[in-house]
């Protein structure tokens, strides 16, 4: 089974930035968002199919995972060489996030 290399938008890098912010100065234990951000990209990266399409992106192909110790989707497409991570968005918001970037 082969790794992709995983990358980020600068959309998504900003929601990572943001979430990790609030989730550090918020939460009692500041750990849980980086190992489930670590644990899902890993995830990503060697099982790309494993999340859902998410039909309502404007773009083609874009799958999201649940973080469900810290609430959000990650939002992301692939190809045969790697993940590109589009977005990071709570999971209780009313709207997805857009795709910029």
């Amino acid at each position: 089974m082969k790794n992709r290399r995983v990358r980020f938008t600068a959309t998504a890098q900003e929601h990572v930035r943001r979430e990790k912010a609030w989730w550090l100065a918020n939460r009692d234990h500041p750990d849980v968002f980086t190992e489930e951000l670590e644990q899902a990209l890993q995830i990503i990266a060697a099982l790309p199919g494993a999340g859902t399409l998410y039909a309502q992106s404007p773009v083609p192909g874009v799958r999201r995972v649940y973080l469900r110790r810290v609430a959000v989707h990650l939002y992301y497409t692939f190809d045969d060489a790697s993940v590109i991570v589009r977005a990071l968005w709570g999971g209780r918001r009313e709207r997805g996030p857009e795709f910029n970037g």
